[in-house]
């Protein structure tokens, strides 16, 4: 089958990605999240995780896998006409997990093509699984079966859905949004999880803080003074060699576009600049902060912010500056790097009260702001839509954003 790739653009569709975690919660793959086209997001009899068949599959090609999941698999959820129009086969078996959507019939004809695909190399998994009669052909091709967490709330039924399916099959749970469902999916023998439960803030243990995160919190505290002091900043960095190594090798990694070498400490702060050191003291903070936490949520920190900074150079606000949003985006997620209170954690920071009221929640520019880039990373593609009608922010320009978002976040995870 040929698909015609010339046609797409990135403005033809929405695409995103959610984390699947393992019981680590280190990442395990990533769910990509289509939609086709902004008008499908106000019409309640299209499934909005569901795209054309040559929209999704040409959005992976002009995303690029490698950029969209690093080095982990895709899952993408495949429609009836497309598991018998072998859609799936346009995309390497290594690189993705073929997700079988509920609506999908056990018809003869889909268990030959899903058999097919299960000989060349796919992984199988069923979403939104019920145990019902007539699927057991499907459920012995399945590797992964995944299941509504919060549907399936007895615990003895959660616990008899792993007894009675086949061995190999792993149970992935789905809408998982608290700690208590994490480990009681664990319990009932569950070993993938899908949801955000690792984004909520757990503050019954509050994070000893180490002198690496004190170090950091005063770095902070010394990049974001309103009288700004070069000469301070660069006697704290020096003070450790670990912070010059990491900058020097920020400055010349191919992301900040330099032709020569720099090696030289205060060359390479003013060549940054105030706004260029205050944004890199964030992401190694964050960076150390996330040490023993799941790296998903540095990553979110990262793309949030990169997205935010992005989108705010668009909007072309006094108000918003890119500076302004690439801080938003990187402190949206520090109480829960340091099992804190915002509220408490913002007490040892010196943000502007705009970005403080913005990060507890209260209503302004700023939170519109994250709150359009958080709804896109959920996939929740109303909310994005009706985000950027309030805003008068182009929809169209939200994808090309994206790709550039994830070219950056996968040159900066390069260079550590």
């Amino acid at each position: 089958m040929k698909m015609k790739k010339k046609g797409f653009s990135m403005e033809d569709a929405f695409i995103g990605r959610q984390a699947i975690l393992d019981q680590q919660k280190k990442v395990y793959a990533y769910e990509m999240l289509f939609r086709s086209g902004l008008k499908n997001a106000f019409d309640p009899t299209l499934d909005g995780n569901v795209a054309t068949q040559s929209v999704m599959v040409n959005a992976m090609l002009d995303f690029g896998m490698k950029k969209l999941v690093s080095d982990h698999k895709a899952f993408i959820n495949f429609t009836e006409k497309n598991l018998l129009t072998r859609a799936p086969k346009l995309l390497p078996p290594d690189s993705i997990v073929v997700e079988i959507l509920e609506t999908v019939q056990p018809t003869p004809e889909i268990i030959e093509a899903v058999q097919e695909l299960k000989n060349e190399g796919y992984k199988i998994a069923l979403d939104d699984f019920i145990l019902q009669p007539g699927y057991e052909p499907l459920i012995d091709l399945a590797d992964i079966i995944k299941v509504d967490f919060r549907i399936t709330a007895d615990p003895g039924e959660r616990a008899r859905l792993h007894e009675v399916l086949p061995p190999h099959v792993h149970l992935l749970a789905e809408k998982v949004e608290t700690e208590d469902e994490f480990r009681q999916a664990i319990d009932a023998g569950y070993v993938l999880f899908q949801g955000y439960f690792f984004c909520k803030p757990v503050v019954l243990h509050k994070k000893r803080i180490t002198n690496n995160d004190l170090s950091r919190i005063r770095l902070l505290k010394e990049v974001n003074r309103p009288d700004f002091n070069f000469s301070a900043i660069i006697d704290v960095i020096c003070a450790d060699t670990g912070l010059v190594h990491k900058l020097l090798t920020y400055i010349n990694s191919v992301g900040i576009g330099l032709n020569h070498h720099i090696s030289n400490l205060r060359q390479a702060t003013v060549l940054l600049g105030a706004n260029g050191i205050r944004n890199w003291v964030t992401l190694i903070s964050l960076q150390t902060f996330s040490a023993d936490k799941p790296s998903e949520l540095f990553t979110l920190s990262l793309i949030r912010a990169k997205f935010c900074e992005l989108i705010a150079l668009k909007l072309n606000r006094p108000t918003i500056t890119p500076d302004t949003g690439f801080l938003l985006g990187m402190f949206s997620l520090i109480d829960v790097l340091l099992n804190q209170p915002m509220s408490e954690v913002l007490k040892e920071i010196t943000l502007s009260d705009e970005l403080n009221a913005a990060l507890i929640g209260e209503d302004n520019e700023l939170r519109r702001l994250l709150d359009l880039v958080i709804s896109y990373e959920k996939g929740d593609w109303e909310t994005v839509a009706g985000c950027c009608m309030r805003e008068k922010f182009p929809f169209e320009a939200l994808v090309p954003l994206y790709n550039d978002v994830l070219e950056w976040y996968n040159i900066v995870r390069s260079v550590g």
